[in-house]
């Protein structure tokens, strides 16, 4: 399998995402995760006339650097809390770069809504999700690239979203179309049932990409495996049994709170002093990368299946 990692590892000290994909240089990482999940705000270079310059810029400082870009993520913004349209719009264009990186899948948040209450409200949860997705299908169809729902997490009173395998499964029953998918995040997973084995067989070739990242079981940490409760070996036997490792063999971190500053989210530490409440240092932050990479790389060794 291929080892990747998101660009998030670097978006709080570059300006830009070509400076971020110049930082992984001498980490071990060479296959990137092109997220766009910061890019969807007021101002944003990515919502204004020239929006492809930031893309073109780090697809051009990947290629310098012989780095390849694997999979993406959309933007982050929620179609039911926030302004439509934007949402909309940032999406269709995080479509169209993913087809100049040379990308054929990215992953998407669903969103979730307080009107949508649990079980009694999952139907027309899933169609309003749908009529959501529909709306990215023509763009999807016309660059190629797949759109891939993520399980989520329960938060306050957005009691509605999709945390099983089954949910997902549902959701893809709903949305019938070719170019929908799963991305099976193992932190979320982790956080409603330990044993994620059935989840994900049973998404079978649903499953087109996984975010790999540890927790406690109490918030979504987003820290190393290994660092956390997450059974890493039931993870993997899931993804052997799936056909995932044959059909896809990308293995993605989205580990990027492995080291971070005192007000990261979700943990935030006390900021006596403020002394050290900033980023770490990005050589710090550099070696933390450098020791996911060997992390990675062990575990796949471990199953024979590491590839780079």
């Amino acid at each position: 399998m291929r080892l990747a990692t998101t660009t998030v590892d670097f978006y709080r000290y570059c300006a830009t995402p070509a400076e971020a994909v110049r930082a992984y240089e001498g980490t071990g990482f060479t296959h990137l995760d092109y997220s766009f999940y910061k890019a969807n705000y007021p101002g944003s270079p990515f919502m204004g006339e020239d929006w492809m310059r930031e893309v073109t810029d780090a697809a051009k400082q990947a290629e310098k650097l012989g780095f390849d870009f694997v999979q993406a993520h959309a933007p982050g913004n929620d179609i039911f809390n926030g302004e439509k349209e934007a949402v909309i719009k940032g999406n269709l264009r995080a479509i169209e770069a993913c087809a100049y990186l040379g990308v054929d899948r990215i992953v998407l948040h669903s969103g979730r809504s307080a009107r949508f209450r649990g079980e009694k409200d999952m139907q027309a949860y899933r169609e309003a999700v749908r009529d959501f997705y529909a709306a990215l299908y023509p763009s999807m169809e016309k660059y190629n690239v797949m759109v891939l729902a993520e399980n989520y997490i329960p938060a306050g009173d957005d009691t509605s979203s999709f945390y099983r395998g089954s949910d997902l499964n549902e959701l893809l029953d709903v949305c019938d179309h070719p170019l929908m998918g799963v991305c099976w995040d193992v932190g979320h997973g982790n956080l409603i049932h330990p044993d994620q084995y059935e989840d994900i067989v049973g998404l079978g070739e649903r499953l087109k990409a996984v975010h790999i990242q540890d927790n406690f079981g109490e918030h979504d940490d987003h820290i190393c495996p290994l660092m956390g409760t997450l059974d890493i070996d039931g993870v993997m036997r899931g993804l052997l049994d799936n056909g995932f490792i044959e059909r896809n063999g990308v293995f993605t971190f989205e580990a990027d709170n492995l080291i971070s500053h005192a007000g990261a989210w979700p943990n935030a530490r006390h900021e006596t002093g403020a002394r050290l409440a900033a980023e770490p240092g990005l050589e710090v932050k550099r070696a933390a990368v450098r020791l996911m990479y060997e992390v990675g790389k062990d575990i796949l060794t471990k199953y024979g299946l590491f590839e780079g």
